[in-house]
């Protein structure tokens, strides 16, 4: 597309190259990082795992959970125990990949957090 460009205008279009290329490394990238995440087949740690208060989790499904990269949004599959007498459940992959309670990955908390302080100037209001 972008060559057809240079045959209508005379010149490429460097920002249109720019922007399809850096999309698609984007593509290739979330991919990519979606099958190393899910190499470790949900880090499964067998039927049972103890609990601190001396009980059990029981491994219960899988689960997946969509995570928004610094390459895009990538599918996790998690294993998911829970401990019926402390009615908890958990998913160790969380806490290994750091997004317990998040959707957001490292990288974007990152990201995120080097805006804070410009975030209200950002959308015209004062605090």
């Amino acid at each position: 597309m972008c060559w057809k460009e240079k045959d209508k205008e005379g010149h490429l279009d460097l920002e249109a190259l720019e922007m399809g290329i850096r999309s698609s490394m984007h593509r290739i990238g979330s991919v990519f990082l979606e099958h190393l995440l899910n190499a470790d087949g949900g880090e499964y740690q067998g039927s049972t795992i103890p609990c601190e208060k001396g009980h059990e989790y029981e491994f219960m499904e899988y689960r997946d959970k969509e995570v928004l990269t610094v390459v895009g949004t990538v599918k996790v599959t998690r294993a998911y125990y829970y401990d019926r007498e402390c009615h908890e459940g958990f998913c160790p992959k969380d806490k290994a990949l750091d997004i317990e309670g998040t959707s957001f990955s490292p990288g974007v908390r990152r990201i995120m957090g080097g805006w804070e302080h410009i975030g209200p100037l950002v959308l015209g209001t004062r605090t």
